[in-house]
């Protein structure tokens, strides 16, 4: 048995089609999602994006560990003492990158990092993804002929990076596409009425200035100042002020190029998968898609601000896993974390689970379509104030003040409030209560490593 894993450090789940997207074509993502079982309630358990001590690589809430894991415990040595060789590829837009650098250090006979440039003028095989594909593709037929089995070969991508400015004919590819995103709601009918209203315009005739003003004038644009527009709406700003005063046409082409962004890195997946289908030689393999985080691009609601880490488009990700003996194609509701991939890669290689230490639990019963332990309550913190308790039918956050002060508390209807409009907090109390009680026996100030087998 075998195993390939490819992880975004960002991937925004609304931008996948298999996933519910009906304007972004991501052929290769939905090809992969027919093979494989779809988890469409997969959620972070940290809102800090931490891609060294992640929890698939540790199987535990970090949030909640008293000591910084060790690499022996981690996934990577975990396997490789029990007989798996283990391969890490790890993209990096720059050599210097802190993350892959520390990665390096703790595994380094097993970790390579491969650089790349993103850009409207960089050729696509020269990006940072295209050209961590391409080493896989390699690895993988090196693999499939060193009689190395069992192994592991685990994929890491920064996903969706800031600013997200992919090569020109991917930065353009849906400007002239309506962005109808069915998921949006009441929080989201202004923002699309321009391009409700506007579908048909060219927006290369857009004046740069002209259409941050979005005063109705067009003009027609030279190139110099179309890339300028592609990169002004590569990146949402950084302070509130400016992101208030977007328009509704500047929050289209944000949406849009990045769009672009995942066209590439749909067409990555496209050649990835090729090659793992392409030889049937060796032990069947599991091969797993995931991200640590999403990314909040349309305007949140409640939670904006300091909240703002805990939006929906940031905690809720994409989870696909297929396999041999798996069910192809179906759909799972069941709430799952990225506690749950250590202990399914260990069920899928044979491996014993450890008496302790481990939160989550194999997702691989789920996947064939068996009876299994289910997860009652997901949880996420950013490791100081916010705090929040996911169940199937409620999403509940909490902000604790530096003093004494009662903590701000607020609660949302799942999935109907997509983008956490309706705040439920005051007309359901005694469910505030409830979770709150929840949250806070779940994150004490010093981990009960006898309760290790994790909330359910």
């Amino acid at each position: 048995m075998n195993a390939i894993v490819l992880s975004f450090d960002r991937l925004p789940l609304s931008f996948l089609a298999c996933y519910g997207n009906n304007w972004i074509e991501t052929p290769n993502f939905d090809r992969f999602a027919a093979q494989a079982a779809t988890f469409h309630q997969h959620f972070s358990e940290s809102l800090w994006l931490d891609t060294v001590r992640h929890a698939w690589w540790s199987g535990c809430y970090e949030c909640r560990r008293r000591k910084q894991a060790q690499p022996r415990d981690l996934l990577p040595a975990a396997l490789a003492t029990q007989g798996v060789t283990v391969r890490l590829l790890l993209e990096t837009g720059d050599p210097a990158d802190s993350s892959a650098k520390e990665l390096s250090g703790l595994f380094p006979d097993c970790t390579e990092s491969i650089a790349g440039t993103d850009g409207l003028e960089v050729a696509p095989d020269d990006t940072p993804f295209l050209r961590l594909i391409g080493r896989a593709q390699r690895d993988l037929r090196m693999l499939r002929t060193s009689r190395s089995e069992p192994w592991l070969l685990w994929i890491k991508s920064g996903g969706v990076p800031t600013p997200w400015l992919a090569p020109a004919d991917y930065a353009r590819l849906f400007l002239d596409i309506d962005d109808d995103d069915p998921a949006d709601d009441e929080s989201l009918e202004a923002a699309d009425e321009f391009e409700e209203e506007e579908e048909d315009v060219d927006l290369e005739e857009l004046d740069v200035e002209d259409a941050s003003a979005n005063d109705g004038r067009l003009l027609e644009l030279s190139d110099s100042q179309f890339e300028e527009l592609l990169r002004s709406a590569s990146r949402l700003p950084p302070g509130r002020k400016e992101r208030d005063a977007m328009t509704d046409l500047d929050r289209a082409l944000t949406r849009k190029v990045l769009g672009g962004y995942l066209a590439l890195l749909d067409t990555g997946v496209g050649r990835l998968l090729e090659t793992i289908d392409q030889s049937a030689s060796g032990a069947p393999a599991l091969v797993l898609i995931t991200a640590a985080q999403g990314l909040t691009v349309h305007e949140p609601g409640v939670l904006r601000d300091e909240w703002e880490p805990a939006a929906e488009e940031t905690v809720h990700v994409p989870l696909m896993i297929r396999g041999a003996g798996l069910n192809r194609g179906v759909r799972r509701q069941t709430l799952t974390q990225p506690v749950d991939i250590f202990p399914t890669l260990l069920e899928w290689f044979g491996l014993e689970r450890p008496d302790s230490g481990l939160d989550g639990h194999s997702l691989l019963a789920e996947a064939r379509g068996d009876q299994s332990d289910q997860r009652a309550l997901a949880f996420a913190t950013d490791g100081d104030t916010l705090k929040t308790v996911r169940t199937p039918d409620h999403y509940f956050v909490q902000k604790c003040a530096a003093n004494s002060e009662e903590p701000q508390q607020h609660l949302f209807a799942k999935p109907e409030d997509a983008w956490e409009v309706n705040d439920l907090a005051s007309q359901l109390p005694g469910l505030v209560e409830d979770l709150a009680e929840e949250c806070a026996r779940f994150f004490v100030n010093e981990r009960d490593d006898a309760a290790a087998g994790g909330e359910r």
